[in-house]
This record gives C-alpha cells, structure tokens and sequence, in this order.
C-alpha cells in the first residue's frame, strides 16, 4: 500500500512520526515544522486515513505498511514517535524490527491501552447526517450534540472532506475503523515481545490512558525506557502542550545520537 506523506526539513537525525487514530498527515505539520529544525521528518498518513488508500484496519497491517514505506524509501535506521494508535504500531515494529531503529518515542499510549475509549466519539461521527451539511459549520453544529470540546471537533472534523459537487463526505474510511475499534479489544503485544533500544514514553497528565500507572508494564517490554508526564496536557499532547512536547522529544534524540557507538 502506497502510502501519503510528507516531509520536513533536510538535515539531521530521520524522525518518522505515525498519527492516532482519526488523524492524518496534516495533524501533525505544526509540530512537524518544529521539529524539522534540527531533523528531517516525515509523517505518512496511516491507511485509511488522509489520503491514503482504504483496505482492511489492523495493527498488523500498519506494521506491514510502514516497513514496507521505509524499505521503499530505503531509510535503514529511524526514530519512529508514534501517538495514540501511531504509538501501538511503533511499539509493535520496534518488537519486532529493531535493528530499524534509532529510538522510539511513544505518546499517550501503553502496551497495556486499548480503543473502547474512542466508542462513543464514532458514535458521534456516525450519527452526523451528511445531507443535511451544506457548510462545515453544519457538521460542528451536529456534532456538538454529543461532544462538548470545540478543540475535539475542530480535530474530527478534519476529516471531512467537500466533493466538487458541494456535498460532503469522511475522507477517512470511518465504516472500517468503526469495525476495528470495536473489535480490537486490546494492544496485541506478546508477554516475551521486547524492544531494549532507547524509548520515551510522553504522557499527558489531564489523559484517560494515566501512564503514570502503567510502569511495569511498560518496563516489562520497553525496559531502557523513560517515562516524561506533562501535566497541562491532555491526549493531543503535541497540540495541548507544544513546547513541552518539543523539549522532551529532542532531548531525547540528541541524547540517544550523543551516546557511544551511535553515529
């Protein structure tokens, strides 16, 4: 699968950033500019999302698909920063591609996180009657009904898309994710999956996922990981608390490029 990306920058350590669920590319350009200052990144947008081609949702799928960009793009050794669902496809490809890997950074989830959270945010895109959407506002509107953080819709709603006949439609494909978050109950990491490379974990204070709560199972399959919480944020770390995002996730990386034996 021939997946949409973009780049930034052109010198410095390669950073592939992998989106949450309901994101896309375009999610992350702020932070992306950002960080391109002193890295070259790259953020593909995850099938079935953006522009990217529709087929069936799965983590093992993901997994597949990125491997598959970085061997095209011929990108041996990475930092991969994974959110949300992004993180549950880095954590995996780390377990099980080290050797592509310069660093791992992973927010707001854990090996131990599942989806059942997002239920009732697809409830909610479900029921928006596209007909009826003769301007976004329409849309934000409906959705209001069932999510009160405009700083959330505002987020959904770039997922909607105006044909060039006037209606609307989900760019994303919101049928297939519909079906795997209900049916993927839990992150798929096996008890003997390690990745021993260097890992941040960043975790928003003000997230549902508490990852001050999850140490030993982060420890148990990331054990020379590091755990940075910031307290204002919430789950859109990198939206919520930029700056502080900015700081942890380059500390990091020129931690991990300053260490011995790395180039």
């Amino acid at each position: 699968m021939q997946l949409e990306y973009k780049n930034y920058g052109e010198t410095g350590p390669p950073v592939i950033i992998l989106h949450g669920l309901l994101g896309s590319s375009k999610n992350w350009h702020t932070a992306a500019r950002k960080l391109a200052e002193e890295c070259r990144v790259t953020v593909p947008s995850l099938r079935n999302h953006g522009g990217s081609p529709h087929g069936r949702h799965g983590l093992d799928e993901m997994v597949g698909d990125v491997l598959h960009w970085l061997d095209q793009q011929d990108v041996s050794r990475v930092f991969l920063l994974g959110h949300s669902m992004g993180g549950m496809v880095a954590m995996a490809l780390a377990c099980r591609y080290p050797e592509r890997l310069q660093g791992l950074v992973v927010v707001d989830i854990s090996p131990v996180n599942h989806l059942n959270p997002m239920l009732p945010t697809f409830a909610a895109l479900e029921s928006v009657s596209l007909e009826r959407i003769k301007r976004r506002e329409d849309a934000d509107n409906q959705l209001a009904q069932a999510i009160s953080s405009p700083f959330v819709r505002q987020f959904l709603l770039q997922n909607l898309k105006r044909t060039e006949e006037g209606t609307y439609v989900w760019q994303c494909n919101l049928p297939e994710l519909s079906r795997f978050v209900r049916e993927e109950k839990q992150f798929f990491l096996q008890p003997s999956d390690r990745f021993t490379g260097a890992t941040l974990f960043i975790g928003g204070g003000r997230s549902e996922h508490r990852l001050e709560d999850q140490h030993t199972a982060i420890q148990r399959h990331f054990p020379q990981s590091t755990l940075v919480m910031i307290p204002v944020a919430g789950h859109w770390v990198h939206f919520e608390a930029l700056q502080p995002f900015l700081d942890a996730t380059l500390a990091f990386i020129h931690k991990v490029q300053s260490a011995p034996g790395e180039p």
